[in-house]
Parts: C-alpha cells; structure tokens; sequence
C-alpha cells in the first residue's frame, strides 16, 4: 500500500505541474482548432434562397444563413483537413499530438508517460466536442459531420480502412520525432499524410482517422452507431506503428527485456524516487 500511495503521490505531483498542465492546454486548443477549421471548412455553405436574417440574436442555420452540407468534391475534404492539421500544429507547437491515436503510440513506445497520455487524450476529446458545439452553433446541425461507415462497407473492412490510413500517419508523426528536421517541415508532412489519409478513406469511411474527429460529433448529435470502428480502426494502427517504428524501420530494441528494462526505468520508482515520495508524504 505504501508503494502505491508514493506512486500516486509522484504521479499527482506530475500532473500538476506547469509543463503538463500546459500540454494539455495545447492538445485541447489545438485539437478544437484544427477541427473547427476543417469540419466548417468542408461543412458550411450558405443556405440558397434565404433572406438575411431578421433576428441577429439567433445563432443557428435557420435564421443565420449557414447550412451543413457535404461537399461533392472529396478533394475539398483532403485539402481542408489536411492544411487545417499542419496550421494547427504550426500555431500551437509541432509537439501535440491532436491525435488520440498518435498518444497511444507515443504511451507504447515510452516517450510518454502513462498519466500524461490519458490527459492529452481527454483534452483532445474535449477539442473534439468543443469544435462540434461550435458547428451546431453556426449551422444548428452536426449531423453531416459524424463519420460513418458507407453503405456496402462490410464493419471489418471499415476497420481495416482505418488502420491503414491510421497506420501510415503514425509512421509520419513519429519519423519527424525521430528524424531531425527544420521546425517547419513536421507539421506539413503530417498535413500531407493526413490528405493521404481522407483520399483513401474519404469514401467508405468518411475517414475518421482521428478518434477525437469522430468523438466530438458523435457526443453533440448523440449518434453512436458503429462509433466503435473510430477507435478500434485507429487503435490498432496505432499499435501496429508504433511496433513497426520502434522494432523494425528505427529500432530501439533487440529483443523484449529492452523495452521491459525501459518501461521500468519510465514508470518503477527507484530507490531514490521512493525516498522523495516518503519525504512529501510525512
């Protein structure tokens, strides 16, 4: 009991910290940022035929003029979210994530710890569900927004769609980290892979790619169906990148024990650490 007291204490200690209370303010600005952007970006046209609006107080569709509707050129929805991704991650720092799926791959090959990916997690949710209230705000309807597996797209296919388009933005994001490059180049490399992405899943899955893309809707328009292929697709993935990166194309482990020896160096308390938890906890 003692153990876990001291390691919860460290941990707490962790979380409260500027540097991590500060990330989690980026992942959810930059999250809500980028999908505010991209989901108005392709969604929002004005409504043909309508007056002006009578009552200026009013914020939705109906009497603003903006309606939600899909564009019929898919390469609108490639271009938007793809430069939509590499401005948010220009204004808010190359280091975000944005991505739920890019932090499980960070957590699973220990250049994050454990609790500070949850965080980002949840604050790249709440961007999600913030950028989702903003369109329901503007449009009065998310509907069009939410991703959904198309008609004829067998459940399975849809998650393997997902994992491939997932896969290959992972392997982007985290040969940036590992590859040294001018600060400016990451964020367009990952808006390219993120095009990729929507060019090959555009069509059968609406191309969530992005847990947090998919969440945000699904939590305002309360439509949950088949929202299980958003994470599972994206998860696996993730997984899959993370194991190809770190085992295979940039390898820092040659056998199990090595990633074992670090995931204990990461998150086990050495002697040391367990006296400076015992000192803050009398």
């Amino acid at each position: 009991m003692m153990l876990i007291s001291r390691c919860l204490h460290l941990i707490l200690t962790d979380i409260i910290t500027p540097s991590c209370l500060h990330h989690l303010l980026l992942e959810f600005l930059g999250t809500a940022l980028f999908l505010s952007a991209s989901l108005s970006g392709v969604l929002m046209l004005p409504a043909a035929g309508l007056d002006q609006p009578t009552n200026q107080s009013a914020p939705f569709a109906a009497q603003s003029g903006l309606v939600p509707v899909l564009p019929e050129c898919p390469l609108q929805v490639v271009l938007v979210f793809g430069l939509s991704v590499a401005m948010a991650a220009v204004c808010v720092g190359g280091g975000v994530h944005l991505n739920p799926a890019v932090t499980i791959a960070m957590a699973l090959t220990l250049r994050l710890h454990l609790w500070r990916a949850v965080l980002y997690v949840i604050g790249q949710l709440l961007g999600g569900v913030a950028s989702a209230a903003l369109m329901l705000v503007l449009t009065g309807d998310v509907t069009p927004a939410l991703n959904q597996v198309s008609a004829g797209v067998w459940l399975h296919q849809a998650v393997v769609v997902e994992m491939l388009v997932t896969l290959q933005l992972v392997l982007v994001v985290m040969a940036t980290t590992d590859v040294p490059l001018p600060a400016v180049v990451p964020p367009l490399l990952v808006g390219l892979a993120v095009s990729l992405g929507h060019l090959v899943a555009v069509s059968s899955t609406g191309c969530g790619m992005n847990p947090a893309r998919s969440f945000g809707p699904a939590v305002i328009a309360l439509d949950f169906t088949d929202h299980w292929v958003f994470w599972a697709g994206p998860g696996l993935g993730a997984c899959l990148a993370a194991l190809l990166n770190d085992l295979l194309l940039r390898p820092r482990w040659h056998r199990p024990g090595d990633w074992w020896a670090e995931l204990k160096r990461l998150h086990v308390l050495s002697e040391k650490q367990q006296q400076v938890a015992l000192s803050h906890l009398q």
